[in-house]
């Protein structure tokens, strides 16, 4: 399988005869319905593409999970803790916070939940291997151990925390390992692109990952692409008081789950092809492409934008796709899928027409999705010390941005962000390297946000 970069928002010079598609999708998770499925639904952003030119067509899907009785019982978990305890944990007390959010863990757990709780620095030390949480006092008893000091061994304990999962995998549970780092990885593997490949070789093994980044000194990057690779959240967590509520946010999603591996297929008809989608990877299966959205929760919202190129020289209806959703049912851990919805467009060549089209809704969530990703360039250019390259994106986008403001409150809000980090690039000259990394780093995690609807 070929893996496209999963933050491509590339624009398309013209061509004569062929079409640009863009693909909205936005999930929806509700509360669970036992033996339930996920709905897909389909309905095209502009009925019409324009021929001659380039064209623009959009198609919002959506993935439903349906209303009902929410079960009363949550599904069993399998949790991997594994914390960094190098000695910068000691720092601000965020050793004594992450004992306070592992033991409100414990508390949560039930007893036909598994735990494992994993520590590095120098070195990865199995606490304790998964075992259900019925004697809390042992748990407690760990956790009171754990004291800072060492290094930053992370694909270390990466790698043991899914081993322990795995010990314990299940039919029916959840499979979670969650990672939590203060610092940058400089023991073991530390290479980017292989840590992230790791944790997707996990998911497909039925493990997820969520990554935790507490302070200003861990490297975000990372953090989010083992996140995004292993199916799981990222949290940047700047004041260490807040890890007690992430911890607690991450066990509500991982209790609420109601599909994982979720899958959006899209078979390309009749010469069309797959251009690209913002902030998610892609996979390539003969003349399909997969977008893999990782789990979903009751509750949650995901939004992701992909383009195609559709031939179209007659006008008229036309074929361009077929899209189909599958994932996994955590209560019985069998694959479902639900019925393959085809992909109609109407090819005109008069523009009025065209015109008359569009659904704003649709265009106004690909205009601040794009301007999510040209942000995240930005904050790449202040972090390889080009600011002025920075202010160059973000000027740009601010301009597209004005223009959907009248009548997108959206779009309003992004610009002012927009401006907002564009000030505080300009005042980077007095702030201290701490405040630069706090900037950079709320700014790539709010664009995270937006692009997962996390």
């Amino acid at each position: 399988m070929n893996r496209a970069d999963p933050r491509t928002a590339s624009s398309i010079p013209p061509f004569p005869t062929f079409v640009l598609l863009t693909v909205l999708v936005t999930c929806f998770a509700v509360p669970s319905v036992r033996g339930s499925a996920l709905d897909l639904e389909v309905r095209p952003g502009n009925r019409t593409v324009l021929i001659p030119g380039p064209g623009t067509g959009d198609l919002q899907i959506r993935i439903i999970a349906p209303d009902g009785e929410p079960v009363n019982d949550r599904p069993p978990l399998n949790l991997s803790l594994v914390i960094d305890k190098s000695g910068s944990m000691a720092d601000e007390g965020k050793i004594d916070h992450v004992r306070m959010a592992a033991h409100r863990l414990v508390e949560r757990m039930g007893g036909d939940d598994y735990l494992s709780l994993v520590t590095y620095d120098n070195d990865v030390r199995v606490l304790t291997r998964p075992r259900p949480v019925a004697d809390r006092h042992y748990f407690h008893h760990l956790i009171d151990g754990i004291h800072p000091g060492g290094r930053t061994y992370l694909s270390g304990g990466l790698e043991e925390g899914y081993r322990q999962a795995k010990k314990a995998r299940r039919r029916g549970y959840i499979n979670r390992v969650l990672l939590l780092s203060d610092g940058l990885a400089n023991v073991g593997v530390t290479d980017r692109r292989q840590l992230t490949r790791r944790a997707g070789g996990m998911y497909e093994d039925g493990i997820s990952i969520s990554t935790f980044g507490v302070g200003y000194q861990f490297d975000e990057d990372l953090m989010t692409r083992v996140a995004r690779g292993g199916g799981g959240s990222y949290y940047y967590i700047s004041d260490p008081g807040d890890i007690l509520a992430a911890l607690n946010r991450e066990f509500t999603l991982a209790a609420r789950t109601v599909a994982t591996e979720v899958e959006i297929v899209i078979r390309l008809l009749g010469g069309c092809r797959f251009d690209s989608v913002i902030g998610h990877s892609f996979d390539r299966e003969g003349d399909s492409v997969i977008i893999r959205l990782g789990d979903l929760s009751a509750g949650e919202r995901r939004t992701l934008m992909a383009k195609l190129r559709v031939s179209a020289e007659q006008t008229g209806e036309i074929p361009v796709a077929d899209v189909s959703l599958r994932y996994r049912d955590p209560a019985s851990g069998g694959i479902r899928s639900n019925r393959t919805t085809p992909v109609l467009l109407e090819v005109v060549r008069d523009a009025d027409e065209y015109s008359r089209g569009f659904d704003r809704d649709v265009v106004e969530t690909r205009t601040v999705m794009e301007s999510s990703v040209r942000a995240e360039e930005a904050a790449e250019k202040v972090d390889s010390g080009d600011r002025e390259g920075a202010l160059g994106i973000l000027r740009k986008v601010a301009d597209t941005l004005r223009k959907a403001a009248p009548s997108s409150p959206a779009a309003r809000q992004e610009l002012e962000r927009n401006e907002a980090y564009q000030d505080q690039i300009m005042g980077m000259d007095g702030m201290d390297d701490r405040r630069i990394n706090e900037v950079q780093k709320g700014v790539k995690y709010r664009s995270y946000q937006e692009l997962h609807q996390k």
